[in-house]
């Protein structure tokens, strides 16, 4: 790569499209043969050959590599412009993808990828190897054109974002306090591949319930019963939950009781806790650690809390969000903007830099049996990244750029109607959620306040 392109030029641009359309059957092959090299979760010794597949594809293309052991997770790649120098001080644009799956071994063998009209249907393609694949061909572009990134790129790829990047997230916070911008290539939300410009936090927490048994029939009254308590638990936890702002917590599972003929001596809650803003989350977060038990006889203690924070409007990820926009109109396309209830990635490196998410491949049924990714589309996002990576870099103060004014002048509708399905990403408990519609749409020109970051 030589010339830079960070001018906007829209002649470059219109033929990278047409370039990544007509190179759409190699994207499919390359795709198929990445979802044929199983990476689950919980498999570490599956990745050595998808990394190495992975490492050998952007060496081809000018980046350096480097494969790091996990401790009981299959690591990471990361791969950067020899510009970068791995770990300098020198500001950068991050690339962010994971290579595990929610599949287990064997899946693969029974329900292989599958090509077929414009479509490429199997386990893992929207979530999320196609965005790996994007990815791939898009730095390809940049050489196949000769042009170079306006920043150095950094990519990592992790092997434990579907079970809360526990080793991962370290390194993703570090790499995004030296980002000027995030691209977080989760799959967009739904088949119209609306991209995520914001996401909720997400907590998890447990109430325990400590009653007394007794005989249910002999002396009722010796016992405590700790399922009578968690019924009315249950219920203040539900009624925490507001619609309108944006607010929902679920009690999902419970455990409780021994025996139909024992008054309960124990009692159990896990609950899915979302909010939209930092300050929603310490509210609602406050409001569950201030029940108390009302049952005589029976206590109650709390434990868990938010694992990811939200991924909020701020000035910066409205400023980047702004020129995505752009950018897909130069390449001849518009995009759409949503808020997930899930999380992802995005969410802890938001607090670090502006961030745009789910903004890989596009489909539908991730982490379901019908999983595939629009191979068309595919393409067009193999040229909205590599116009994007040729963006000039965000400004120091990116409020002053904006174009719809500064943050707050308007809000985003959290009572905007919410799809119900889940949505990719992960808590840092390591439950899943996807599905990519679990999101609520906003108007171009919305702002939010609150969060870090530019």
């Amino acid at each position: 790569m030589t010339a830079s392109a960070s001018g906007h030029d829209d002649q470059v641009e219109r033929r990278i499209r047409e370039w990544a359309a007509a190179h759409r059957e190699e994207i499919a092959a390359h795709l198929r043969e990445l979802v044929e090299i199983e990476t689950p979760s919980d498999a570490p010794e599956t990745f050595d050959a998808f990394f190495e597949r992975l490492a050998a594809d952007l060496r081809d293309v000018g980046l350096e590599t480097d494969r790091v052991a996990g401790e009981t997770t299959g690591g990471r790649l990361e791969a950067w412009s020899p510009s970068d120098g791995d770990g300098g001080d020198e500001e950068i644009q991050f690339v962010l993808g994971h290579a595990d799956t929610v599949w287990p071994l064997g899946t693969v063998a029974d329900d292989p990828p599958e090509l077929r009209d414009d479509v490429i249907e199997g386990p893992g393609t929207l979530d999320m190897k196609g965005g790996l694949t994007q990815l791939v061909f898009a730095l390809r572009a940049l050489e196949e054109f000769g042009v170079d990134p306006a920043l150095p790129v950094h990519v990592l790829v992790s092997s434990d974002e579907e079970i809360g990047s526990p080793e991962s997230k370290p390194r993703i916070r570090e790499l995004a306090a030296r980002a000027n911008r995030v691209f977080v290539l989760e799959p967009a939300s739904g088949p119209e591949g609306k991209i995520k410009i914001a996401r909720k936090a997400v907590g998890r927490f447990t109430v325990r319930i400590e009653g007394k048994a007794a005989h249910a029939g002999i002396e009722p009254e010796a016992g405590a019963s700790a399922t009578e308590e968690l019924g009315s638990v249950i219920q203040q936890l539900h009624r925490l939950t507001d619609v309108d702002a944006g607010v929902t917590v679920n009690v999902g599972q419970v455990e409780a009781g021994l025996r139909p003929n024992v008054v309960a001596p124990g009692a159990k809650a896990e609950v899915d806790v979302r909010a939209p803003t930092d300050e929603a989350a310490t509210a609602v977060e406050s409001k569950i650690r201030s029940l108390e038990a009302s049952t005589p006889g029976t206590s109650l203690t709390i434990e868990g809390g938010f694992g990811r924070p939200p991924m909020e409007q701020t000035p910066g990820n409205r400023l980047l969000w702004e020129r995505v926009q752009r950018t897909g109109r130069r390449l001849g396309f518009e995009l759409e903007g949503t808020r997930s209830g899930g999380a992802s990635d995005g969410n802890d490196a938001s607090q670090h830099a502006p961030t745009i998410d789910g903004f890989g491949a596009v489909g539908d049924g991730a982490h379901q049996s019908f999983e595939y990714v629009d191979l068309d589309a595919l393409a067009d996002r193999v040229a909205l990244l590599t116009g994007c990576l040729l963006d000039e870099p965000l400004p120091e103060d990116p409020e002053e750029r904006l174009s719809g004014g500064t943050a707050g002048d308007e809000t985003i509708g959290d009572g905007a109607t919410d799809d119900g399905a889940t949505d990719d990403g992960t808590t840092d408990d390591g439950e899943t959620d996807d599905g990519a519609t679990d999101d609520e749409t906003i108007d171009d020109r919305t702002a939010e306040n609150g969060g870090t970051g530019r």
